[in-house]
């Protein structure tokens, strides 16, 4: 945001859910903003997998969970909802993006997937943006924002298809080596058996 002379407010961390930063200045237009919203969840994802590759080099079940759990969070935050990361991104990509983030985030409030209050405000945020974005278009943004060339748009629909293959490929490949709460559960039982009996 430095670089693109973006004024933006102190970082905040929400528990479960990642870190926040506001900006004070809206950016020029939708390629300037997906840009910005790359930031998080690529920074995110290079931390993860050295999480990641710490784990396979210690064999350490405590850094293979931190790892997965940092590709799940960024690939939750990819999705295409509200003032997400996802969102944001995909803002620039198409204005029915945000429809299908509600489809996303519905199903996955309707199965009880997520059960952290603030991803339901975030839900709500994202439905109103997006039914704004098609009933009020000037009113939502200023005129042309999103207006960016065929190549903006192409740059900005790899790099957001690319970053979640990249991460559902790291989550498989931490996965492989991690081990199941069972197996966690019985390697401590086993431990502390031969401990009690030596």
């Amino acid at each position: 945001m430095k670089k693109l002379r973006i004024p933006f407010s102190p970082m905040v961390f929400i528990p479960f859910m990642g870190a926040a930063v506001a900006m004070r200045k809206r950016p020029k237009d939708a390629y300037e903003e997906a840009l910005v919203a790359f930031g998080g969840p690529v920074l995110g994802s290079v931390g993860a997998l050295g999480f990641a590759g710490a784990a396979h080099a210690m064999d350490s079940p405590l850094l293979f969970a931190l790892a997965d759990f940092g590709f799940m969070i960024n690939l939750f935050n990819m999705i295409p909802l509200g003032m997400m990361d996802g969102g944001r991104i995909c803002g620039a990509i198409s204005p029915y993006a945000g429809l299908v983030g509600l489809g996303l985030g519905g199903t996955m409030a309707y199965h009880g997937m997520v059960h952290n209050p603030i991803f339901y405000l975030v839900l709500l945020g994202g439905g109103y943006e997006t039914f704004m974005r098609f009933y009020d278009p000037l009113g939502h943004a200023p005129p042309n924002y999103y207006s960016i060339t065929s190549g903006q748009r192409a740059a900005i629909t790899g790099g957001y298809f690319g970053l979640v293959g990249a991460l559902f490929a790291a989550m498989a490949w931490n996965r492989q080596d991690m081990m199941t709460p069972e197996q966690l559960q019985s390697q401590s039982f086993e431990t502390t058996h031969y401990r009690r009996y030596d």
